[in-house]
């Protein structure tokens, strides 16, 4: 890993664009199913909170399971908190023994072993990981709650998943949801619920006018942008259809960012989107790997995604001011989003269409929602802090 020199068996040297390079105090592999070149939400997000680990003195490193390079792989793909991760590109079906393998040969140069999924259903790595002295941290980030995992086995063998499950020394749940299902399978004490974390962008009027600019928006257009994935779990068609028409005095604009997860959905917004009388009001951004200036361009962010973990570019929305229309996900949006506060949440899809009516029409309805979120993100949700508790967890200590 070309951005990582090694120092002793427990320590090591960061080795970034400065010439001066520092000890770490703690080294961290985190162990995915998929990281990039594929696309993956918890992936993203851990390249956001590595510089903040490493200021807390965590070097950090990544090995994924399943993903395999299909272009020549640059470091600067990565920040250098992260160095260039291993990518081992495993069957799904399949244990990868390579991986096994260079678990069992380097496991030991950790403190603390993370997996952020679960990479393979025999526990055979979080064996070796204990076997090789480290601390074994698991995530639950979407449906994989402890609870939930164990029973996708059969029922015969749930008894030894349980007694398995020992082997992991905190579960992290980013959701009060996923809190409660980890619960039913490991003790109070070795559960940890973490929210996710966002950094806190600058006001910029400037970079506004300019984000707008690069689209084409008016003064008179109110922007609706979605960020994510375009799959059917984020039920992106559902703001194509009910996209209301536009309220006296306004043009109502949705702007679609993310990456196409496959071929089928996508294929079938598209078509949607050209069906649609509102087609001329929707643009289809695709992926960007820094998509602040949609954020800026933004009045509103909507969301209709039927299943999250936590749902992070919510709490991005929110830190950048913008008012969020979000389905309302128990224990899961409602937990960070005071419905009629800092966001509005819908059940229905008239309900939808009410609350983003609401907001086109009300240039002060939006500025005091968005203000509100936005000092509830600073106040609750700094990934600095979510840091902070993150190594809590890998000392050992219980965490809030």
């Amino acid at each position: 890993m070309s951005d990582i020199a090694q120092v002793g068996s427990r320590a090591s040297v960061h080795r970034g664009s400065v010439a001066v390079a520092r000890p770490y105090t703690r080294s961290v592999l985190h162990v995915f199913s998929y990281f990039r070149p594929d696309f993956t939400g918890e992936g993203l997000y851990l390249e956001k909170i590595a510089s903040h680990l490493a200021a807390l003195g965590v070097r950090s490193t990544v090995i994924a399971a399943r993903t395999a390079p299909r272009t020549a792989t640059s470091s600067s793909h990565y920040p250098n908190a992260l160095g260039t991760p291993k990518l081992f590109g495993q069957d799904k079906a399949a244990i990868s023994l390579p991986m096994l393998a260079w678990l069992a040969l380097h496991a030991r140069e950790y403190d603390v072993v993370h997996f952020h999924a679960s990479v393979e259903r025999y526990f055979l790595c979080h064996a070796i990981a204990r076997l090789s002295g480290c601390r074994v941290v698991q995530s639950a980030t979407l449906d994989d709650g402890l609870g939930t995992l164990i029973d996708g086995y059969r029922g015969a063998y749930r008894w030894a998943v349980r007694r398995l499950v020992r082997l992991i020394d905190t579960a992290v749940a980013i959701s009060p949801k996923l809190y409660q299902d980890t619960l039913t399978v490991m003790p109070r004490d070795r559960v940890s619920l973490i929210p996710q974390g966002v950094a806190l962008p600058d006001a910029d009027p400037a970079a506004r006018m300019q984000a707008r600019h690069r689209w084409g928006y008016t003064p008179d257009d109110v922007v609706l942008l979605f960020v994510g994935g375009m799959c059917a779990r984020k039920d992106v068609r559902f703001l194509v259809d009910y996209l209301p028409p536009c309220p006296q005095g306004a043009t109502l604009r949705l702007l679609l960012v993310g990456p196409e997860l496959d071929d089928a959905y996508p294929r079938a917004l598209r078509a949607a989107i050209a069906a649609s009388p509102a087609a001329a009001r929707i643009t289809v951004e695709g992926y960007m790997d820094d998509p602040a200036p949609a954020y800026r361009a933004a009045d509103a962010f909507v969301f209709a995604s039927r299943q999250e973990g936590f749902g992070n570019v919510l709490l991005e929305a929110m830190a950048f001011g913008l008012p969020v229309v979000c389905r309302r996900l128990p224990g899961v949006t409602d937990d960070f989003i005071d419905d009629g506060t800092t966001g509005l949440l819908f059940d229905t899809p008239g309900d939808f269409r009410d609350h983003v009516l609401r907001l086109a029409a009300d240039p002060a309805l939006r500025r005091s929602i968005g203000s509100a979120a936005r000092r509830r993100v600073a106040l609750c949700y700094d990934l600095r802090t979510v840091a902070g508790q993150y190594v809590a967890v890998y000392d050992g200590a219980a965490s809030p």
